[in-house]
């Protein structure tokens, strides 16, 4: 080809030909990069929602039992005669009355237990005493187990180790071999070992803290023992009803990653490429969220092969109509190139004009299809984490971020930071949900929700999870505290006197803590202190009806 037009036309394809590769290419690396990086982020949220789901399950069951033990041995110190029976059977009597309403506060308490050492029993003939709600209408008496020299580690390890303890998943013999999980604690008297205190829950409840978790199509939640990874639980597996020898094993690479510092692994399971987030609980296990590598990469190869079509055809009509459409191609593509690098840097605002109908704006217009897809991707993670997807207001991980900023502001000499804490919780969640179903109870919170919201309408509401939701107040609402918790009782005292149903009231115990730079150290103790004033104000509740 020696004629002008065939030079004018090869100088013309050549640079725009590259142009287009060159696009094509960085933006299928650029794509890849941020699809995978997304993917890792979704994996982390999804995994860190599901530890803090499970880790406020058990902290409830540890509050529970901590608690009970620490007045237990309050009483036990005020015991004159460790021989006397009839001290004892006072104590005994005042262990069950206490635990009794530990235990019923309890989310998903299957039995609790007070047994005393066979040491002392031997003298006193008190053993103990041992409660169970297998069917979920309430707690009864049941015989006290004897304790043997080669079991029962719900009592000799609280006792060997000195400490309260979470037993992993076993199954217990004396109620027609029910799995459970178990958290124990030592009980004293002036120092001295005398019994162990606990509270069993149904291996079933692992379940539902996780039940919700979804990661692309096929993705889990799961959990698994942290020594040896051995899998706990599974949503996709009878765990329960497999033998030992048929249940599944996590591959050997999985078990070493997990006593690594990089939470995020890749691995292979069952001849399916995985990749998987983990994080630690605080009782010897591990919360795994887990996709298939497939799913992974489904969208943004999905987007890359669409632009490699684009771009072929594209090169295709370049090379009948380059001379023509020379000029226009080439602002085109500068923008696209320029679209690329932003995007690269993390600008998802970027939008091409398309002001022709030829194959340049066919790509323009695929581009920008693929910036809003990502920008909505990422809008959509960022709601997902942060976001109560029943009452819509934010959850706890919101939570957490808001009450670190407040510390980095308590920490600045310069800053003076006024703000106080409410802590909200509602009342007999758990009996409407008993009742009535999770419906109702879903009703129930949303009204507490939203009376909430309008009470405190200049601050932002946090769930925490179950029926507990927050306020940081600052500013005007910060001013006018005790005035609007006079406010939100008056008005929920009225809702609840106009509701025709029990899901229909909002019975809610608050309490409102002040931050003191005199008093506190950090903004979690002003939390912790409105914990403490909502409890305060719910058994004044309970002990007016």
């Amino acid at each position: 080809m020696h004629s002008l037009k065939a030079k004018l036309t090869l100088l013309n394809i050549i640079p725009i030909a590259i142009a287009i590769t060159v696009t094509t290419v960085i933006s299928a690396v650029y794509i890849s990069r941020i699809g995978h990086k997304d993917a890792e982020q979704a994996l982390s949220l999804s995994c860190e929602i599901g530890k803090n789901n499970l880790n406020y399950y058990f902290k409830s069951v540890e509050q529970s039992v901590n608690t009970v033990s620490s007045l237990i041995d309050a009483d036990l110190d005020n015991l004159s005669d460790i021989t006397s029976k009839e001290e004892w059977a006072a104590h005994i009597h005042n262990a069950d009355i206490m635990f009794s309403e530990a235990a019923i506060n309890t989310n998903g308490a299957y039995t609790y237990y007070y047994r005393i050492d066979p040491e002392i029993s031997d003298i006193t003939e008190e053993k103990g005493f041992w409660y169970t709600n297998l069917d979920g209408k309430g707690f009864i008496p049941h015989p006290v187990t004897e304790i043997t020299p080669d079991g029962c580690l719900w009592f000799w390890r609280p006792k060997n180790e000195d400490k309260a303890i979470w037993l992993l998943p076993y199954d217990t013999d004396s109620l027609d071999g029910e799995t459970v999980l178990s958290y124990n604690a030592p009980v004293k008297r002036n120092g001295s070992f005398v019994g162990v205190v606990g509270i069993e829950v149904s291996y079933k409840t692992l379940g539902e803290p996780l039940k919700d978790i979804k990661v692309q199509n096929t993705g889990v939640a799961f959990v698994v023992e942290n020594n040896n990874g051995s899998i706990i639980y599974h949503p996709k597996y009878d765990i329960l009803g497999m033998k030992p020898e048929e249940r599944p094993n996590m591959p050997e690479g999985f078990n070493k990653a997990i006593h690594g510092t990089d939470h995020h692994i890749e691995y292979v399971f069952e001849g399916v490429e995985k990749h998987a987030y983990w994080l630690d609980l605080g009782n010897g296990m591990t919360v795994v969220v887990s996709v298939p590598e497939s799913e992974v990469t489904s969208i943004w190869l999905k987007i890359v092969i669409r632009i490699i079509i684009v771009s072929v055809a594209l090169l295709v009509l370049v090379a009948v109509f380059t001379i023509l459409y020379t000029r226009r191609l080439i602002k085109p593509l500068n923008e696209l190139t320029k679209a690329a690098e932003l995007i690269n840097e993390g600008n998802y605002d970027v939008k091409i004009s398309c002001r022709t109908n030829d194959e340049v704006g066919m790509l323009t217009t695929t581009f920008n299809k693929l910036i809003s897809n990502l920008g909505g991707y990422i809008e959509d993670l960022n709601s997902l984490a942060y976001k109560d997807a029943l009452t819509g207001v934010r959850n706890r991980s919101a939570f957490d971020i808001a009450l670190d900023a407040i510390e980095s502001r308590i920490q600045d000499s310069d800053d003076k930071v006024e703000f106080a804490i409410a802590l909200f919780d509602c009342d007999d969640l758990k009996h409407i949900n008993d009742k009535y179903g999770h419906d109702k109870g879903s009703i129930y919170l949303k009204k507490a929700s939203e009376l909430i919201v309008r009470t405190f309408k200049n601050s932002n509401v946090y769930r925490l999870g179950g029926d507990e939701f927050t306020v940081i107040l600052e500013d005007e609402d910060y001013k006018n505290r005790e005035k609007l918790r006079k406010e939100f009782l008056k008005e929920s005292d009225e809702i609840s006197r106009k509701a025709k149903n029990e899901w229909e009231r909002v019975s809610v115990s608050i309490g409102v803590a002040t931050y003191n730079p005199k008093t506190n150290k950090n903004a979690r103790e002003v939390s912790v202190l409105a914990d403490h004033l909502m409890y305060e104000n719910k058994r004044e509740r309970k002990a007016k009806k």
